[in-house]
């Protein structure tokens, strides 16, 4: 409900698609009855988020190839639900000059709960946000790694959110990982046709497993980061961490 309400006015209903799994698809319909049934683009099975990325381009990208896309998490907290907007604006800005945009975290503390996103070079600023080439992806660092990133200034946590324009990432996927662009491809012949159901039943199972930072972000091309300040954000990782960002009562 809060993935979906923090889009309003910036995105229209018609818009937004969830991408979820086909055990989920009916309690998150009930979650969000503003869309409708073809707002969800449902896995028959969990392969990853680099096949569920693209399966959700694939789907834009035949709806509009010029299309700009916005991959973004449901299960985050974002207090500042305006800057947020300005956040994804500005994006979208950077990935119509031909970046691959991923949005970073500003860290503040030596966490090693979360990958990092080290910057190599800055780049004109849009709206009030800076912007960075994007050196290397690191996954989860020890501690004693976490403090020297931390310390460097040069390095964004990774959240996982990414904005691009579809056939761009359609590009890298081919690029970097053939086979699951070929499967996406025999998908994408048969959308909106009678066989895209059984198709998508017969094909998705063969795909390999595989994260879209390790399939294709560590090694794509022209790759931004904006590193956000301000938005409040948490991952809710942890039961401590609800304490962050719920209200406690009289006892604490």
């Amino acid at each position: 409900q809060h993935a979906v309400e923090r889009l309003d006015s910036l995105f229209p209903p018609e818009r937004i698609r969830v991408v979820t799994r086909a055990e989920h698809s009916a309690l998150l319909r009930a979650q969000v009855p503003t869309l409708s049934e073809s707002n969800f683009i449902v896995e028959p099975e969990g392969r990853g988020t680099a096949p569920a990325i693209g399966l959700a381009a694939i789907h834009f990208y035949r709806q509009d190839p010029n299309a700009v896309m916005a991959v973004l998490t449901a299960d985050h907290y974002i207090a500042d639900t305006a800057r947020f907007q300005k956040v994804l604006q500005a994006a979208e800005k950077a990935a119509r000059q031909g970046y691959l945009v991923t949005l970073g975290i500003e860290p503040t503390q030596p966490s090693t709960a979360f990958g990092y996103i080290e910057q190599v070079q800055a780049l004109d600023p849009i709206d009030d946000f800076k912007v960075f080439r994007v050196r290397a992806f690191t996954e989860k660092p020890n501690r004693e790694t976490a403090s020297r990133m931390v310390s460097s200034g040069i390095y964004s946590w990774n959240i996982g959110m990414f904005v691009w324009q579809v056939s761009q990432i359609l590009e890298e996927i081919s690029r970097q990982m053939p086979d699951l662009a070929a499967k996406l491809a025999e998908i994408g012949q048969v959308w909106d046709t009678p066989s895209c159901q059984s198709t998508l039943e017969r094909v998705w199972p063969t795909i390999q497993p595989e994260t879209i930072d390790y399939g294709v972000m560590e090694g794509a091309r022209q790759v931004a980061v904006i590193p956000a300040q301000g938005l409040n954000w948490s991952d809710v990782g942890s039961w401590d961490s609800l304490f962050d960002v719920l209200p406690a009562d009289q006892s604490g």
